[in-house]
C-alpha cells in the first residue's frame, strides 16, 4: 500500500508529500522526525484508532473535573476591537509599506486588523472544557486535535519558516514610545500618527500597537512595549517567524485557560489571541457551528 507523507525540503522552504511505500519505513512509523537525505518527515504518523489515547486522557481534561459555572465575564476583554482612527492609520502607512508587508509575510494579517471579528463566546468557553494541557490537544470524540504551524501559515499568512533570534528581542529599543496617560488606544493612535512621509518611528508604532491589540491581544488592555521591539524588528526589514510566535502564545493561553479551569479558578483576563483559537475553530467545526465559510467576511 502507498502513503502519502507530508516533508519538509531545509534548502527550498516548500513542504510537499511524495508517494512512498509503507513497507521499508514500519519501524520509523513512531519516529518524531524522520531523516532522509537532505530531508525530514514531520511525524508522528499516529495510531488511526484513537480509541486508546481518548480513553487515557479524557478524565484529565476540565470537562470532566471542572465547575462548569465558573466566572467567565472577564475572559475576552483584550479580544481585539477596531478603535477610532486605526484605520486612517492603517491606510496611511500601508500606502508607504505595503510592498514591504508582503515580502515579510505579514500584510494578510495586517488586513485582518481592520475585520470586526465577531466573537463567539459560548463556542470558546466549551472548547476550552476538552482541552488537555497533558498532550497539548483538545480531546475531541472523534480524537484529539490542536492547530498546528500549517494552520497558522493558512489562516494568517505570517512566516513560520525563518529562523528564530529570541535574544535579539533582549536589546533595548532604538525609539521610545509614550503609553502611558495618553488616552488608551485612541490617544496612542493621536500622539503617534504624522503627517508627510512615513517614518521609521512612526511605522514601529504602528507595528507595535498590531502586535499588542490584534495579534497577541495583551491584557493590559491598552498600549504597552511589549512588542516594540518585535515591531522595530519587523520595521527594520528582518524576516521574522512571527507565526511561531502566535503560535506559542496560543498554545501558552490554551494551557493558563486549562490550569484555572481544573483547578476551580475563574478565568480573568489572561490576554492572548483568542480570535486565532476561534478562527481555527470555525475552519475545523463549521459544520457543527453551523457555519458558512463561503459567508464569512474579514
Amino acid at each position: 500500500p502507498l502513503h502519502s507523507r507530508l516533508y519538509f525540503n531545509p534548502s527550498s522552504d516548500f513542504l510537499f508529500a511524495p508517494l512512498i511505500s509503507a513497507f521499508p519505513f514500519q519501524n520509523l512509523r513512531n519516529n518524531v522526525i524522520i531523516p532522509l537525505e537532505n530531508q525530514s518527515c514531520l511525524g508522528p504518523m499516529g495510531n488511526s484508532d484513537p480509541t486508546n489515547i481518548i480513553n487515557l486522557e479524557t478524565s484529565r481534561i476540565p470537562l470532566k473535573s471542572s465547575n462548569m459555572n465558573l466566572d467567565w465575564s472577564q475572559a475576552f476583554r483584550s479580544w481585539p476591537s477596531v478603535t477610532p482612527g486605526w484605520r486612517n492609520w492603517f491606510r496611511r502607512v500601508a500606502n508607504a509599506h505595503r510592498t514591504n508587508w508582503e515580502q515579510y509575510d505579514i500584510s494578510q494579517c495586517l488586513n485582518l486588523s481592520l475585520s470586526e471579528i465577531v466573537r463567539n463566546e459560548l463556542m470558546l468557553i466549551s472548547a476550552s472544557f476538552f482541552w488537555s494541557d497533558a498532550i497539548n490537544a483538545f480531546m475531541f470524540g472523534h480524537g484529539p486535535k490542536k492547530p498546528t504551524l500549517l494552520d497558522v501559515m493558512m489562516l494568517t499568512g505570517l512566516n513560520i519558516h525563518a529562523r528564530d533570534r529570541p535574544f535579539l528581542l533582549l536589546e533595548k529599543t532604538t525609539f521610545k514610545i509614550e503609553t502611558k496617560s495618553i488616552g488608551g488606544w485612541k490617544g496612542y493612535i493621536s500622539k503617534n500618527m504624522k503627517t508627510g512621509s512615513v517614518s521609521a518611528r512612526e511605522h514601529t508604532a504602528f507595528l507595535n500597537m498590531w502586535l499588542e491589540k490584534f495579534i497577541f491581544c495583551g491584557k493590559a488592555v491598552g498600549p504597552t512595549n511589549n512588542n516594540l521591539k518585535l515591531a522595530e524588528a519587523l520595521a527594520d526589514g528582518n524576516l521574522v517567524p512571527l507565526g511561531k510566535h502566535l503560535f506559542g502564545a496560543v498554545y501558552h493561553l490554551l494551557y493558563q485557560v486549562s490550569v484555572r479551569l481544573r483547578n476551580d479558578q475563574p478565568i480573568t483576563n489572561l490576554g492572548g489571541p483568542w480570535w486565532f483559537i476561534q478562527l481555527w475553530l470555525h475552519m475545523y467545526m463549521h459544520k457543527t457551528m453551523v457555519v458558512d465559510l463561503s459567508e464569512m467576511k474579514f
